[in-house]
């Protein structure tokens, strides 16, 4: 019997690259930093800043169902004084999807996790900000209190330490921050915010033994820090609580707790509870207008729901319900809408992180008992499923955050540019 030849032409199975490119563009950029080892071409395409930033955008488009993209990660540190250790690392990263699988723990690169000084002198670790995949770091040690930064990817492992900022004694300054993408320059922005005061002031006295409030943005292009000396009307208000930004629409928010004066420095000083956005443009920060029934003593954190901004208000006193309201029209007042109350007697605080189909809520859930739990929460059977556990640390800022996987890096500053602080009059 004549043998029949199956041999074929390999052009007969090559894909159209731009099928390949399509493909390609739909996978998570853990895998597309392994497939460039597949071939040379490959290698190419993947490495390309185009491709990432198309990854990117397609990942972020408002249409998509992204839950499966979006990971969750913490970071851990772990003091050595005591303890010391040659397989032991203080500064540890925690990462799984958002369904709670692909869970690996990454060492951040620029480390020298062999230099003894690090290891046994690391004193706190913080995310400050989260945007396009890239994470804001901030590290401090005993011997070197101002913060030490870092702009790094954990999809890929690159990383970049940039110039660190000077914040006041932590046990008495209250801090906020965040990282943006400013599209028309192609630009990233860092925004640490500080509130510092000796003998904190109360709602009745309008002045503090010693009080100092700064706000320091960097300019990733520039590879320096700018601070702005904003007057009362550009920036109103007194610090009492920490906060990382959360993104929507690619604009940073803060749910602040702050002291806010009405009026002339005279008056004393109104507790509430605000939303507040940075502009990167105009380098200016606005207030989100909240509905009319929210009261001002009313405390709530916020958080990202099916892409909108939402805010959570904590349990009223003698009772277990927390509230959700989403902003389905961003800047619409009149659209705040109640969208679910979950209730639960162990439940003090709750942050919405994504949705998870139509009928579950990834969320972060601070505990009465002093535990912080993340959880997926079904609100059709009203059942949780925990990711994970682990005590509150208040000295701990910003721990836990989510990003999209992403392959983008922002390119180098220009070599020769200044890394001096420059302070700026008025925003």
């Amino acid at each position: 019997m004549k043998k029949t030849n199956t041999n074929t032409n390999s052009s007969q199975l090559r894909l159209p690259n731009e099928i390949v490119d399509d493909i390609l563009l739909c996978l998570p950029a853990k895998s597309l930093k392994r497939f460039k080892l597949v071939s040379k071409p490959w290698n190419s395409l993947i490495s390309d800043p185009n491709f990432a930033e198309s990854h990117l955008n397609r990942s972020l488009r408002p249409n998509t169902d992204n839950c499966n993209l979006l990971r969750v990660g913490k970071l851990h540190v772990k003091s050595l004084k005591l303890t010391p250790s040659n397989n032991l690392h203080p500064l540890s990263f925690y990462s799984m999807d958002s369904d709670g699988s692909n869970r690996e723990v990454v060492l951040i690169p620029d480390f020298d996790y062999d230099d003894k000084d690090f290891m046994y002198n690391c004193e706190a670790a913080r995310i400050l900000g989260s945007c396009n995949g890239l994470l804001l770091l901030s590290y401090e040690t005993y011997n070197y209190p101002n913060c030490n930064l870092l702009l790094w990817n954990p999809s890929t492992g690159k990383c970049k330490r940039i110039p660190g900022v000077n914040i006041p004694d932590r046990t008495e300054t209250c801090v906020i921050s965040g990282l943006v993408y400013v599209s028309s320059s192609r630009n990233y922005k860092a925004i640490v915010v500080y509130h510092q005061v000796s003998g904190y002031a109360s709602p009745n006295h309008g002045y503090a033994t010693y009080e100092a409030l700064d706000c320091n943005i960097y300019d990733y292009n520039l590879n320096s820090w700018t601070t702005k000396d904003y007057d009362h009307d550009a920036f109103p208000y007194r610090l009492h609580s920490d906060s990382s930004a959360i993104m929507v629409n690619g604009v940073p928010h803060w749910g602040v707790y702050v002291y806010r004066r009405r009026g002339h420095r005279s008056k004393p000083l109104v507790m509430s509870y605000l939303i507040v956005y940075f502009n990167s443009e105009t380098e200016k920060f606005k207030e989100v207008e909240l509905p009319e029934w929210k009261a001002e003593e009313a405390t709530f954190n916020i958080g990202v729901l099916g892409g909108c901004l939402c805010m959570c208000l904590d349990p009223q006193k003698g009772s277990r319900n927390i509230e959700v309201w989403t902003m389905k029209e961003y800047g619409i007042a009149e659209s705040w809408t109640k969208s679910f109350v979950i209730s639960s007697p162990s439940f003090q605080r709750l942050t919405p992180l994504c949705l998870m189909g139509k009928n579950q809520v990834l969320m972060k859930v601070e505990m009465k008992k002093l535990e912080e739990q993340l959880v997926i929460y079904n609100l059709k059977e009203k059942t949780r499923r925990i990711l994970l556990v682990d005590r509150i640390h208040k000295s701990l800022m910003c721990r836990v955050c989510t990003y999209v996987g992403s392959l983008v890096f922002p390119e180098e500053a220009p070599e020769g540019t200044s890394h001096r602080t420059k302070r700026k009059r008025k925003g």
